[in-house]
């Protein structure tokens, strides 16, 4: 995390609320991805922005974009660890029904996504879905340049393997 000592630097609230409109929506698309629920969506943008604001002193306005994606994913980390250890409710995520498929094709992808391990899904989410450079990524996760190349690449290449798979059996059946 990038800390400014001077005061020059602090996170002023009209750049504050620009961060919130540009950076509202795609880290609320992120984040329903990650946990495949609207009200935890909601909460850990909510709670980001929260989180951003209370540190508004330390954090860059260069940096306010990569912060807010990683305290959601650090959030959503813990959110998860919380539930199993109370076990009160299933941890696995609720499918929303978010509306019509627009093709067989999107629903191959998104059937092909959720067959990805968590690891994949959020270097996927975070580079092809959200833009981010490979710089700012290693950031968000805390690994090197290096492993978000190699992560990258290998799920990239998980992803098509099962995108053939579903495919094929997909074409079968159609027959």
């Amino acid at each position: 995390m990038i800390v400014v000592e001077t005061n020059e630097k602090t996170l002023k609230s009209s750049e504050y609320n620009e961060i919130v409109g540009t950076v509202s929506d795609p880290l609320y698309r992120y984040a329903l991805k990650l946990t495949n629920n609207v009200a935890s969506a909601k909460d850990l943008v909510q709670e980001s922005f929260l989180k951003l604001w209370a540190n508004r002193d330390k954090v860059e306005v260069s940096y306010a974009r990569p912060f807010l994606y990683r305290v959601l994913f650090n959030k959503m980390v813990d959110d998860k660890r919380k539930m199993k250890r109370i076990q009160t409710m299933d941890i696995l995520p609720e499918k929303q029904d978010g509306g019509k498929l627009y093709n067989e094709e999107k629903e191959i992808i998104e059937q092909a996504f959720q067959q990805l391990d968590e690891k994949k899904k959020r270097i996927i989410l975070l580079r092809d879905w959200s833009g981010f450079s490979y710089e700012e990524i290693a950031e968000i996760l805390d690994i090197n340049l290096s492993q978000v190349k190699v992560n990258l690449f290998r799920a990239r290449k998980q992803m098509k393997s099962i995108v053939t798979k579903i495919d094929s059996s997909y074409n079968r059946n159609q027959r």
